[in-house]
């Protein structure tokens, strides 16, 4: 059977392939969100902060699939913070803004920041020791405001709420917070 991150990275592969070489003439959106964010969670005085990266591909103008990760510091425990996930967004339109809800399955690595000075290697990778490695669920809810279109670019700034859970006992149950982005999309 296939851990866990091997899964996602085959999947995410797939999919990524699958875009760029279809041959069939379609529209859609290449997309790329860059972002900083904070967020506390069910630990008590713990928060974060996290810098993100969201790839995607708009379909249809109305939904994509995406890839959004994550690094951050958690505060409780002093450690580093390393969220992968995959999931499907979908937007609305209301005049210019474009309000979207997205729903993903998360991978994240917790590790003591001691334990990340000791390997930084394995910990930016995922197989360094000490990481707890955890899987749970990702959504969020937000918008994008266009602020600028030059031929098939269009740029954005986007703000967002977010929440994730994890079932399991081995950090905390719910992390929530928020983001603001800048971000581009390229039609096809």
């Amino acid at each position: 059977m296939l851990k866990r991150p091997r899964l996602v990275t085959i999947v995410f592969t797939l999919l990524v392939v699958s875009v760029l070489t279809s041959r069939e003439a379609r529209a859609g959106d290449v997309q790329l969100d860059l972002g900083l964010g904070g967020e506390g969670s069910s630990w008590r005085d713990d928060g974060a902060g996290f810098g993100s990266l969201q790839l995607g591909y708009r379909f249809k103008d109305i939904i994509a699939p995406y890839f959004l990760a994550r690094v951050g510091y958690g505060a409780v425990d002093q450690r580093m913070l390393t969220f992968l996930s995959l999931g499907v967004q979908a937007w609305a339109r209301l005049g210019k803004v474009r309000p979207f809800a997205r729903f993903g399955l998360v991978h994240q690595h917790e590790e003591t920041m001691s334990s990340v000075a000791d390997e930084p290697f394995g910990a930016v990778f995922g197989v360094g020791d000490g990481i707890r490695h955890r899987a749970g669920l990702d959504g969020g809810l937000g918008v994008d405001i266009p602020f600028q279109k030059q031929k098939s670019w269009e740029f954005h700034a986007r703000i967002e709420a977010l929440l994730t859970g994890f079932p399991d006992p081995r950090g905390p149950a719910i992390y929530a917070g928020g983001s603001l982005g800048l971000g581009f999309n390229y039609s096809l």
